[in-house]
């Protein structure tokens, strides 16, 4: 475990208290006059204070600032900005603002917006319970970082509210940062090396969302893409929310609770849009201070391009927002103690003002490049709203890795039965060399998921046959309708005791694939105890049980949890699953010798035209005492006899077998041939 002091930052733009006073600062070409409105507590309606700033422009950087002596910490404030086009009678929050006062409880405040009907509003005084807070800067902390090498990490992804918030869970602090590291326990037995947060920052989750499918249905955007701030942790996770800085001193707790478990952790940032939405969207703060400075025009004057399909694109290649976008990132790193970053449709911070992807990027080599993240994850989901699918075609440089979706397409359609895929999934199980080959890249470039947040859970893409998002409100034309899933012949839960087994080795198949795989897994929280959402595909607007995870699944999904667990286990303990380099051999070519090789079931070289979707990837140990690994596959829908070559095998994994055979514990002998059932997978180690 890596020990150091990082090196101390502090955001330049945020209000910076000193001697005496605090220095506040701001950044806006539009205005002509800026004010600094100052509250005497969060629940204040007009300010007691108005002060007008003075016009600092340095190198036109736009900047404005002012020292107020006698503010400190604790001090709410807004903006006020008045020029051309801008509305001097809103208060504007602070791009930079390290923390937000405002509802303290998630979803409970203005319940006539929550139950609103209707889109968006663009009525300051809904969001005018919202101001920011003056912090101190914190000490600087010596952030005990696991350190773990992004090829050996097992990520796990999660919602902080959801992963805790269902009653059993049995935390003192459902739904909040204190509630997940009281689950810490649970996360080191499962085997997870690192823990990616969907959004942690500000955002207003009672932003109007349509109407449910019964009258009153409760919506909320419960996941959190749609950010007022990209500096300041959700006040609403907190347990400790009245505090203006009880939101920072318990996410940085939570870190440093991981960090002491050997668990790193991941934050999803949003930096393409915000939630100002479209022109017809809330004026928060980045529009009322410069629009022009911080959004991609749309077409028609006064509207917004939207390659994010959330009514607005942020304008991430202008040197001013760039150089936000970098001290928000520096301030998760340093003051908060994160270990990486996942960019949300990353495709975007490509593109450049007119809205074209570019194959060079300032910022991407920026981000690359600065000592302040040195050392930090960097994890792209690369491709946007707006056709942007960088996958195959990424300008970033080999720290950056992928979101591989073609990993999650690829290997459900091969194990529901589309035929000819025995090739695809063979290289999806080499990590994808052929979408992610590059100058020096190797497997860990690509992320490997079956299951993410968005889409379905693992046990409901093998329970339904399409998505079931009536519940949205939205007459169900929300969510992938292309997402391959397969009810094994009976739509919904129910079934003859041979559909549910059908379905139980089909979740062991894309489970094992996943963990056995070159690449970085990824889990969604909750797919290993058998979570499902009632094959809602798309649940971003609900803080109710479709969301929340039922851990009563530990115990009704035991024997499912025991085996993801043991294949967390194997990965971790075999190196020849996490290779660092392409393989040598099996179709990827390359200098030097052989470290792999295909087999088809005679045990001869495989004929992939004959094959017929049953091969067998042969690992040779690269390092002394690396253990040589045999992993079979067998799509057919007849079981085959699998010719192994000599001399001994035992088995690790066979997802046709009855629990706990399915993973048996130690290995057991195999003669030669195996019989590998239909429609599953074995893995076997020498020896």
């Amino acid at each position: 475990m890596a020990e150091a002091a990082d090196a101390a930052f502090f955001p330049p733009l945020a209000p910076t208290p000193a001697a005496g006073g605090t220095r506040f600062r701001v950044v806006s070409g539009a205005a002509v006059r800026m004010r600094l409105l100052l509250y005497p507590g969060p629940g204040a309606q007009e300010p007691d204070r108005i002060l007008e700033l003075e016009r600092a422009d340095r190198g036109g950087d736009r900047l404005w600032e002012i020292f107020v002596p006698g503010v400190g910490p604790g001090q709410h404030y807004a903006w006020s900005a008045e020029g051309p086009g801008l509305d001097s009678s809103r208060p504007l929050l602070d791009p930079c603002a390290l923390a937000l006062s405002g509802p303290t409880r998630f979803g409970a405040d203005d319940p006539d917006r929550v139950f609103a009907p209707r889109g968006p509003r663009r009525d300051p005084a809904a969001y005018g319970r919202f101001k920011c807070v003056v912090v101190a800067p914190p000490p600087t902390l010596a952030w005990k970082r696991p350190g773990t090498a992004l090829r050996d990490s097992i990520l796990y992804e999660l919602h902080l509210r959801g992963f805790t918030r269902h009653a059993s869970s049995g935390v003192a602090h459902p739904g909040t940062y204190r509630g997940l590291v009281e689950k810490i326990p649970y996360l080191t037995g499962l085997g997870v090396t690192a823990i990616e947060l969907l959004p942690p920052t500000e955002f207003d989750e009672t932003e109007t969302r349509p109407g449910g499918a019964e009258r009153g249905t409760r919506h909320v955007n419960f996941w959190g893409y749609s950010p007022m701030s990209w500096f300041a942790p959700n006040r609403r996770y907190a347990a400790d929310a009245e505090r203006p800085e009880g939101p920072l001193e318990e996410f940085r707790a939570m870190v440093r609770s991981l960090h002491a478990a050997g668990i790193e952790v991941v934050v999803d940032m949003v930096f393409n849009h915000t939630a100002e939405m479209d022109e017809t969207g809330p004026i928060l703060g980045f529009r009322g201070l410069d629009d022009g400075l911080y959004y991609l025009p749309g077409p028609r004057p006064g509207t917004y391009a939207n390659h994010s399909g959330c009514g607005n694109t942020v304008n991430v290649q202008h040197p001013l927002v760039r150089r936000l976008i970098l001290d928000a990132l520096r301030w998760w790193r340093h003051g908060l103690g994160v270990d990486g970053f996942r960019f949300d449709l990353a495709s975007i911070l490509v593109r450049d003002e007119r809205g074209e992807i570019r194959k060079e990027t300032p910022l991407l080599r920026e981000i690359e490049e600065d000592p302040a993240l040195a050392g930090a994850h960097l994890i792209a989901e690369p491709w946007d709203a707006a056709g942007g699918y960088l996958l195959g075609h990424w300008p970033g440089g080999p720290r950056w890795a992928l979101w591989n979706d073609r990993f999650r397409d690829d290997v459900r359609r091969a194990w529901f039965g589309e035929p000819r895929l025995a090739g695809v999934l063979a290289s999806r199980l080499c990590g994808s060399s052929d979408l992610l080959a590059g100058p020096g890249s190797g497997p860990p470039r690509g992320v490997n998921f079956v299951t993410s947040h968005d889409g379905f859970t693992l046990r409901d893409a093998v329970t339904y046959g399409s998505k079931r998002n009536d519940a949205n409100g939205e007459g169900g034309r929300d969510g992938n309708s292309h997402e391959p899933s397969f009810d094994h012949g009976v739509d919904g839960p129910a079934g003859a005791p041979a559909v549910l087994r059908a379905r139980e080795r089909t979740r062991r198949n894309m489970i094992a694939s996943l963990l056995l795989s070159q690449g970085v897994p990824l889990l969604l929280a909750g797919d290993e105890m058998g979570r499902s959402q009632g094959g809602n595909n798309n649940a971003y607007c609900h803080d109710d049980a479709i969301s929340w995870l039922d851990w009563d699944g530990l115990r009704a999904d035991a024997t499912f949890t025991r085996f993801v667990r043991r294949l967390i286990g194997l990965r971790k303990s075999l190196p020849s699953l996490r290779r660092r380099s392409w393989l040598v051999g099996g179709g990827n070519g390359g200098p030097g010798p052989p470290d792999a090789s295909w087999l088809g079931p005679g045990g001869g070289e495989v004929d992939w035209h004959a094959a017929r979707g049953c091969f067998g990837l042969l690992l040779f140990g690269r390092g002394q005492g690396e253990a040589e690994l045999l992993l079979l596959v067998n799509l057919r829908e007849t079981p085959i006899a699998f010719e192994l070559p000599p001399p001994a095998w035992r088995l690790l994994v066979d997802t046709a077998a009855t629990p706990p055979g399915d993973c048996p514990d130690p290995p057991t002998g195999v003669a030669s041939p195996h019989r590998l059932a239909a429609r599953s997978l074995s893995l076997l180690q020498r020896g």
